[in-house]
């Protein structure tokens, strides 16, 4: 039983864990290095960095990282890291549906929860999919994003490398 987005996110906000900033600003998801860098008495710092590191005289540029470093910033609650992120940066948007019928003969009253990470690249194609919450059927999941199309994440409308999550909550048949 697939569940329409409202419900899904309703249930997914009510996981414990989720971050809820990444449903209302998008970056992609920090890694722990980010996150520790990015405490919130460091935030400021790491979004001035990232600013430096796609001001118009960078060379080379990379949106990648600073929006690592701005969406990290943004988790510890920096606005100038959250408004920046909202006017410059649109994160990749998957454009196919997934397959119908994943989830399938669950039991009554049980449901699943996964969330799945994959690097889309600029043509919209997703690669190194991996778990980052195991729901059961994660695997299927990432078999089915490897093969839908997507349309890439961009900094200022020039698309570039970034990272795409997929969340779902799957209950079971009644």
């Amino acid at each position: 039983m697939r569940l329409s987005l409202p419900v899904l996110l309703l249930g997914v906000t009510a996981c414990a864990g989720f971050n809820k900033t990444s449903l209302k600003h998008w970056y992609p998801p920090p890694d722990t290095d980010t996150q520790q860098l990015c405490i919130s008495e460091r935030a400021s710092r790491c979004t001035d960095q990232a600013l430096a590191m796609i001001a118009p005289t960078a060379n080379p540029k990379d949106p990648t990282r600073a929006a690592q470093l701005l969406g990290a910033a943004c988790q510890q609650g920096d606005s100038k890291a959250c408004d920046f992120l909202d006017a410059h940066f649109v994160g990749p948007k998957r454009l196919d549906p997934i397959p119908e019928g994943i989830g399938h003969g669950l039991p009554h009253a049980s449901n699943s929860y996964g969330e799945i990470a994959c690097t889309v690249n600029v043509e919209g194609e997703a690669y190194k999919c991996r778990s980052i919450q195991n729901g059961g059927y994660n695997q299927t999941y990432i078999d089915a994003l490897l093969r839908v199309r997507y349309a890439p994440a961009t900094f200022d409308g020039q698309k570039f490398e970034s990272e795409y999550v997929e969340r779902y909550v799957i209950q079971g048949d009644y």
